[in-house]
């Protein structure tokens, strides 16, 4: 169940909750809750439920918001579900949190080295939730941010040809066009129009804002 109520900020689509925990009771509470603060929400009572509602619907792992998962249940366990989260979107924008008994906390600490961002111990108050609900729709706004920034740069770089590909490359390494244009066989007057194609499909006016765009977007170049 969904509710609606938010507005975006900042352009941003408003943040959700995922939680997926077979304990019909709390999983009831936690809506109320986040009904009352408007909070839109998603609730999945096992993993198997969980997955089949990303297989129809994908874009719902795209947030901003957060995951919260119960370590102990029957299907699948909160460690699993997460594996196979990481394994559909390594860069996921909604950070994962770990609902636990006391005598998970050293079980999940593990996990929290893997990418997953905190725990909350059984029983937690509605405070404390909140609390950190808030915390980590920021760090998925961060992230939200970042990853739609990586793909609208993927994009504009699969525009390029293979051999400006190269090019963008070597200039990103810092070489000048008539380095360039030795090492590919060309002329330098070739480099330089090949240059100006890239700055053109990518959107820059110089090798130093190519550079931050590149840098911005984490990208790297591929190990041959």
């Amino acid at each position: 169940m969904m509710n609606t109520m938010n507005l975006p900020l900042n352009g941003l689509p408003p943040p959700y909750v995922i939680a997926v925990d077979d304990d019909a009771g709390m999983l009831k509470s936690m809506e109320f809750l986040l009904k009352a603060e408007r909070i839109d929400s998603y609730f999945f009572s096992g993993g198997l439920a969980f997955f089949d509602a990303i297989k129809a619907k994908p874009e719902l792992l795209n947030g901003p918001g957060c995951i919260l998962l119960d370590v102990r249940m029957p299907d699948m366990n909160g460690l699993e579900v997460f594996d196979k989260l990481i394994a559909i979107d390594p860069n996921l924008a909604m950070p994962v949190i770990f609902i636990t008994g006391h005598g998970d906390v050293a079980l999940v600490t593990k996990v929290l080295k893997q990418g997953a961002v905190d725990f909350i111990t059984k029983p937690y108050s509605a405070e404390d939730l909140l609390l950190r609900l808030h915390e980590y729709f920021d760090n998925s706004r961060s992230r939200y941010i970042r990853k739609a920034n990586m793909q609208s740069v993927e994009q504009r770089i699969q525009q390029l040809t293979e051999r400006e590909f190269f090019v963008m490359e070597h200039l990103f390494e810092g070489l000048s066009n008539k380095d360039i244009a030795e090492i590919l066989g060309n002329s330098v007057r070739t480099i330089e129009l090949r240059r100006a194609a890239i700055y053109d499909k990518l959107q820059v006016k110089s090798v130093v804002e190519l550079a931050r765009l590149l840098e911005n977007a984490e990208w790297k170049k591929k190990p041959l």
